[in-house]
């Protein structure tokens, strides 16, 4: 009786010749075919996350995050320059309506208060919504190296999600001060606002 030959995927290799590839290697064919060629288990695309979990191997991202939320520090040193930059002509407004209050033009003494809230909003807008929308940062934001992405896609999360961002960001400051210290026990980081709108700030 012969034996039958060896067949290309039965483990053996004929003699004198190199092994092509790993033997009971499921779904790897030899080199030379489609799809042929061995790659490592471990071998994984940049950016993608098998685990489907955040950096500290909490949470539940759909990719690896570009950078590491920021600590909250971070967000208040933020937030402090973005307010400082807003309130600026609101203060300068003030103190004119102070100076002229008792003077001969003491009638138009809330005309500079209302021209400076006037600025302070429209500096509000251009930097917390129209730019941080258009490159997920503001200028407190890029000044600290943090910015606003969307957890989903791991990109900007744009010009309406920022808006809504940031009237949120508003409504629940001023419904309860405690929107303002939930990063310091939260798992990503967030405030309500970033859940309601599912963004996250991370370092960049």
């Amino acid at each position: 009786m012969t034996t039958p030959p060896s067949g290309p995927y039965d483990g053996s290799t004929p003699p004198g010749q190199p092994n092509q590839y790993p033997p009971g290697q499921p779904n790897q064919l030899p080199p030379g075919q489609p799809g042929g060629g061995y790659q490592p288990s471990g071998h994984i695309q940049p950016g993608y996350n098998p685990y489907n979990q955040g950096p500290s191997g909490k949470g539940s991202y759909r990719y690896a995050l570009p950078g590491q939320p920021v600590g909250y520090t971070t967000r208040v040193g933020a937030s402090l320059i973005d307010s400082v930059l807003q309130g600026f002509p609101m203060g300068i407004g003030l103190i004119v309506t102070i100076s002229i209050s008792t003077g001969p033009h003491a009638d138009a003494a809330g005309l500079p208060l209302t021209i400076g809230g006037i600025c302070s909003t429209v500096i509000w807008f251009l930097n917390r919504v129209v730019q941080q929308g258009r490159t997920g940062q503001s200028l407190g934001k890029k000044m600290t190296g943090s910015r606003v992405i969307s957890i989903s896609t791991g990109e900007r999360i744009g010009f309406g999600a920022n808006l809504g961002r940031e009237l949120l960001a508003y409504f629940f400051n001023y419904l309860c001060f405690i929107n303002l210290l939930w990063p310091l026990w939260d798992e990503k980081q967030q405030t309500w606002h970033d859940k309601v709108v599912n963004d996250i700030v991370v370092s960049t």
